[in-house]
């Protein structure tokens, strides 16, 4: 059985309820062409989107029908005699694109398009508008379900009658004599898979606590409906959809299927009630009695730096200032609410990185440290690099900071005093507005400006669109230091703030520009073992042709410049120089030496370890010149000739005493060396 039309809605106007759309069902053959499924029914039901396979209905009569026979529909937009009247209507295009609206394990309506078709001629019309001003495009509004589903294993249906009693025998009979009956059992049905609904985490708070609060702890004063803390409780569930409720629910999985996933923060703010403040002993107080509690007054410059030295600098809270050191230093933090000479200091951090508290004294008189606490005000007396750090006041539980850094007399003069000054003596320079970028603000010569850092790089060297950046800020100059201010105070007598951006890198860029290789690989620039090197010129070139650096063109890589090729005449060898001549004149063995050098045979250039497969030639050799030829070598004692030579010539003063002996023997040696090639001798002795 398959859907072979959809009957118009019984509503027919818009007051009324909503109404029912008949379903009739054809008999049509298993697998035509003309069927399409619809995907996620429950049981499968098949509509027609042709007369393709199209059966009479009595070979169907074995099938039991579908039981959904209609569906609602809501009413049309209107109930004009135009509209009712009309010979355009509404019908359902099976052949379309049917979908499902449900996602993954979830329960849905199937979405089928509808066209507005002519009565009388059975054609889709032109307009559109023919229809929707006789009523809305219609729903179908079946249900379908998206999931991972399988099909179990089939059952035995088949048709009986009972005899006497339920318990009694019973007959088999034909198919068709149960079709009187309620719908047939399903031969399969569906079952679910695991689904395809990805798990997350599902987070139920817990109570919400105060902040750093415990049961028990001492009295404290809060601030009604102040932020607290709930700790989460994570689980891991997924969506998925029953069948048989055709509803969608959640259910929960083992933590390993989130494992991948970034687990939920254990603590989150909430809103902390007046009744969970008293459960934990703290008072609830509203903003009025808050607003009497301590409060500060911070300065309106955050930054202060000293460019001369002065006698005295006054820093206030909430600044960080860099000081000279020799300068009296007051630190002062004015206060509502709280007795000045109540305040607390202390030092937080500096460069032993110790926390060091403050003592209190009534006069200047009494302080008997460098640093002494008078009148809520902490005194340097004379301010040192190692007093540089984080301080700290306290009122109470409300406390406040400010920071003090050190530079030299010179490094104020030329980092900080001198660009202000010059830029103050060039008041039109960098001016946005064609207003001066620097003016005097009061007759105490107090003046304002606009402090310009220096530009960065451009995002793109060339050829784009790029962008630079610099910081600017408003500054106030006074006699000795400048701070900065809010930029309003600048607005005002200077007026537009300079620009903090511009557009650069917008000229063409230069690019390289390389030559011919050489016509022939030449053996004047040998490279290693039967190759040599061809090499060519590479240039970076602007538009103009002129030649610029290497590192103007460094947004792009350079071309190659030298290229290997082959050459066998470049082969190395070793190259040996002359003898030297021996370091010994005569009358003993001496050394002579010779250069080697590792060079390409073809044209004598060094050629570096190319020779180091190759045999070294000897550097160094003996020597000898023969005897020297002294007037008077005669031997001094009768016993030269009775001991051997060898052991007589060993010794300086032996050898004097038997000179003629020696020399004899000194010769006889040199001649049996010279029969084997060890020795080369400048000269041969008879």
């Amino acid at each position: 059985w398959a859907i072979n039309s959809v009957g118009e809605c019984s509503a027919r106007c818009r007051d009324e309820a909503p109404g029912l759309r008949n379903l009739t069902f054809g008999c049509y053959a298993g697998g035509s062409a003309g069927l399409v499924a619809l995907s996620g029914t429950s049981p499968k039901l098949y509509a027609a989107k042709s007369d393709e396979g199209r059966l009479p209905d009595d070979r169907c009569s074995a099938i039991p029908l579908p039981s959904i026979r209609s569906v609602e529909c809501p009413p049309p937009v209107s109930c004009t005699p135009a509209s009712l009247t009309s010979q355009y209507r509404w019908r359902f295009d099976f052949a379309g694109d049917v979908r499902c609206s449900a996602r993954c394990n979830q329960i849905g309506s199937l979405s089928v398009p509808a066209r507005c078709v002519d009565t009388k001629t059975g054609q889709v019309a032109d307009q559109t508008q023919r229809c929707e001003s006789r009523k809305a495009r219609p729903e179908l509004g079946l249900p379908c379900y998206q999931f991972e589903g399988c099909v179990g294993p089939e059952r035995p249906v088949k048709c009986y009658q009972l005899v006497d009693s339920p318990e009694g025998p019973s007959y088999h009979l034909r198919q068709g004599q149960c079709s009187h009956l309620d719908e047939k059992p399903h031969l399969r049905e569906y079952c679910l898979m695991e689904p395809r609904c990805p798990p997350y985490y599902r987070v139920s708070p817990g109570k919400c606590r105060p902040h750093f609060s415990a049961p028990g702890s001492s009295s404290e004063q809060r601030l009604c409906n102040e932020t607290g803390l709930t700790r989460n409780s994570p689980e891991c569930v997924q969506l998925t959809g029953d069948l048989r409720t055709r509803s969608n629910t959640t259910v929960r999985v083992s933590s390993s299927n989130c494992r991948s996933l970034p687990r939920p923060p254990p603590f989150s703010k909430c809103q902390v009630d007046v009744e969970t403040l008293r459960q934990y002993r703290i008072k609830c107080i509203n903003a009025s009695a808050a607003a009497k509690e301590p409060q500060f007054q911070l300065a309106a410059s955050s930054i202060l730096v000293q460019m001369e030295r002065r006698e005295s600098l006054q820093v206030k809270c909430g600044q960080s200032a860099t000081v000279i050191p020799g300068t009296r230093v007051r630190l002062h933090c004015p206060v509502a609410n709280f007795k000045p000479a109540k305040l607390g200091w202390q030092r937080l951090s500096g460069r032993r990185d110790a926390v060091r508290n403050f003592t209190a004294v009534k006069s200047f008189a009494q302080c008997r440290s460098r640093i002494c606490q008078i009148d809520g005000d902490l005194i340097i007396t004379r301010f040192r690099p190692k007093d540089s750090g984080v301080y700290q006041v306290s009122a109470g539980n409300v406390n406040t900071t400010l920071s003090l850094h050190s530079h030299s007399a010179y490094e104020a003069y030329v980092q900080a005093y001198l660009p202000r000054m010059m830029l103050l003596m060039q008041p039109n320079s960098n001016s946005a507005s064609g207003r001066p970028q620097a003016q005097l603000d009061s007759p105490n010569r107090d003046a304002l400006l606009w402090m310009t850092g220096p530009w960065t790089s451009c995002s793109v060297p060339c050829g784009g669109d790029g962008q630079r950046t610099r910081t600017v800020h408003c500054e106030q100059l006074r006699s000795s230091s400048y701070s900065v201010v809010p930029d309003d105070s600048c607005l005002k007598l200077l007026g537009d703030k300079p620009p903090m951006s511009e557009r650069c890198g917008s000229h063409v860029c230069p690019v390289w520009r390389a030559g011919p290789w050489d016509s022939e690989c030449s053996t004047e620039r040998c490279y290693s073992t039967g190759f040599s090197l061809l090499t060519r010129r590479v240039q970076c070139i602007n538009q103009a042709n002129d030649t610029l650096l290497d590192a103007q063109c460094g947004h792009e890589p350079k071309p190659e410049s030298v290229h290997r090729c082959r050459n066998d005449l470049c082969q190395p060898e070793w190259r040996t120089g002359p003898w030297s001549k021996c370091s010994v004149s005569c009358g003993a063995y001496g050394f002579s030496s010779r250069q080697i050098r590792c060079v390409w045979r073809q044209n004598g250039g060094p050629a570096g370890i190319a020779c180091e497969n190759l045999e070294l030639p000897k550097g160094y050799q003996a020597c000898y010149n023969g005897p020297c030829e002294r007037l008077g070598c005669e031997d001094l004692s009768p016993v030269c000739r009775i001991y051997q030579a060898s052991a007589l010539c060993a010794h300086p003063s032996l050898r004097r005493n038997c000179c003629k002996t020696c020399g004899e023997y000194q010769l006889h040696v040199y001649r049996s060396l010279q029969s084997t090639h060890l020795v080369s001798g400048s000269r041969t002795a008879a």
